[in-house]
C-alpha cells in the first residue's frame, strides 16, 4: 500500500466505525489507502474478525462480521458485513511508521497528556499501562504514550 495523495479527513474514519467495508462511508476510508478486502488478514479465532495493517502508513483497521459485533447467528458465515471496529494511528510505536494524515481534534504524536487533555477535557480512565479513554458521543478514543511527550497509538473504537 502506498501513501494517498490526500489523506481522509478525521471525521470520514468517525463516520465509518460501525459501517460496512464495502458502504459507502467505509469506502471513503479504504479507497484512498488503495485497500481491498483481500488485503484483510482473518484472525484464526473461529470469528470473522479481520485486519488491515498498512504498517508503512502507520494505520490499522479492524472489521468484525456484524453477528461478532451484536452477537446473533451466522457470526461465523464469512459472508458479512463486516463492520468497521476500531482505527488505530500508529506515532512512535516500533515496527511503524507515523501516520502522516490529520487525526480528530488536531491531536498529534507530540501531544502530552495534559495538551491532550486540553484538546478533549479529561479523560473518562486512565488504565493499565497509561492508555486514557475519553467516551465521546459518536465513539471511544484512546491514547497511549510511549513516554511523555511522544504518542505510540491513538484509536478510535466502535461503540457498543
Amino acid at each position: 500500500m502506498k501513501a494517498p495523495m490526500q489523506y481522509p479527513e478525521p471525521q470520514s474514519f468517525v463516520d465509518a466505525l460501525a459501517q460496512p467495508f464495502d458502504s459507502e462511508v467505509g469506502s471513503r476510508v479504504v479507497e484512498p489507502f488503495k485497500i481491498v478486502w483481500g488485503d484483510a488478514v482473518a484472525l484464526d479465532r473461529g470469528l470473522d474478525i479481520y485486519h488491515v495493517i498498512a504498517l508503512p502508513l502507520g494505520i490499522h483497521l479492524t472489521f468484525k462480521h456484524e453477528g461478532v459485533v451484536f452477537d446473533h447467528a451466522y457470526q461465523d458465515d464469512g459472508k458479512g458485513p463486516f463492520l468497521l471496529t476500531n482505527c488505530a494511528f500508529w506515532g512512535n510505536g516500533d515496527g511503524y511508521e507515523s501516520y502522516k494524515g490529520l487525526i480528530w481534534k488536531d491531536l498529534t504524536f507530540s501531544d502530552t497528556p495534559a495538551s491532550a487533555e486540553g484538546k478533549l477535557g479529561a479523560p473518562a480512565k486512565v488504565g493499565r499501562y497509561d492508555i486514557h479513554s475519553w467516551i465521546l458521543p459518536d465513539f471511544k478514543l484512546t491514547m497511549q504514550w510511549k513516554n511523555p511527550n511522544s504518542v505510540r497509538v491513538i484509536s478510535y473504537w466502535m461503540k457498543q
